[in-house]
């Protein structure tokens, strides 16, 4: 499935130098398809795992290409997918972003209910306002406190479009019954924690060399320790949201006050929340998309200041 990645991407333009091809081979999407949805068939595994090497290339290009610090181009390029979604602007015939999206959107919506288009399209909107307030705050050097930090970070980390994207490849919708909305909102935002903290525990080195902030260093800032000392701390923090996202989804599946016809729906939509973060806290652990190799100013790739 790693060679289909690269085959769509290539295809599709979101591979622009041979640097991207290598990196996104480096980062086996395939692998993480296959544990994120691995009751799915070929065609739905595919899919997923050509949605995260979208999400993937787009922040990469952000963080480490020096887009995410220019907040009025962060919002050009996001009003030209935001109108792929929402059918408002014709798609560039040359490929690229857009044309992938389309790609990804044209497989994916047909599919879902209304509801869960109006939700993607909401949840894709979300992320992409924080990235445009997370680029304004890099460009004026705003540096936040944790509590603000945690808050943007689950608005940027892309969790919540992905879950999206899982519950339809693992045909496992969102239940009807709205006595489940707290809980599974609840799961989600546990799962959107985990992961960005996780995120910001693997680059952390590599963020602060391309001078961005991560949880990191937030909370080395707010409890004026080492480097290392905060990455305990961020680890400890990590380690309790996801004992607090099993145990929400542990009562969720039981199905305690959720009546009988919702309960089997709402179990298949925990069991695939939980597959999703696991294999993303696997993907973390082993992608080779954060080795050194990958750092800004290598195959002639933009070098951003040392400093927010």
């Amino acid at each position: 499935m790693n060679s289909s990645v690269l085959s769509w991407a290539r295809c599709l333009g979101l591979v622009t130098c041979t640097a991207e091809d290598e990196r996104l081979a480096a980062m086996r999407l395939g692998e993480f398809a296959a544990r994120a949805v691995p009751e799915a068939g070929t065609a739905a595994a595919e899919l997923t795992a050509h949605w995260a090497a979208f999400v993937c290339l787009v922040d990469d290009r952000l963080d480490r290409g020096g887009l995410g610090s220019r907040p009025e181009e962060v919002r050009e390029l996001f009003d030209r997918l935001s109108g792929v979604l929402t059918s408002t602007r014709a798609v560039d015939p040359c490929g690229g972003t857009e044309a992938a999206l389309a790609d990804l959107w044209g497989r994916t919506a047909p599919g879902g209910s209304s509801r869960w288009r109006e939700r993607f399209v909401t949840d894709y909107g979300e992320f992409a306002r924080a990235t445009y307030e997370e680029a304004a705050g890099r460009r004026d050097r705003v540096r936040l406190p944790l509590g603000d930090y945690i808050l943007l970070r689950r608005r940027t980390i892309t969790v919540f479009p992905m879950a999206d994207v899982v519950e339809r490849t693992a045909n496992a919708p969102w239940p009807l019954h709205r006595g489940c909305d707290e809980g599974v909102s609840a799961l989600r935002r546990a799962a959107a924690d985990v992961a960005g903290w996780t995120n910001d525990l693997v680059s952390a080195g590599g963020d602060l060399r391309a001078g961005q902030e991560s949880l990191v260093a937030v909370v080395g800032r707010e409890h004026g320790c080492s480097p290392s000392a905060a990455h305990e701390r961020v680890t400890a923090m990590r380690d309790d949201r996801l004992r607090e996202f099993h145990a929400t989804a542990a009562a969720l599946a039981a199905g305690d006050g959720v009546p009988g016809a919702a309960r089997e729906p709402l179990r298949r939509h925990v069991l695939a929340l939980q597959s999703f973060v696991a294999a993303t806290l696997h993907w973390l652990g082993v992608t080779g998309r954060f080795e050194t190799r990958w750092l800004p100013g290598r195959h002639g790739g933009p070098v951003p200041s040392a400093s927010l």
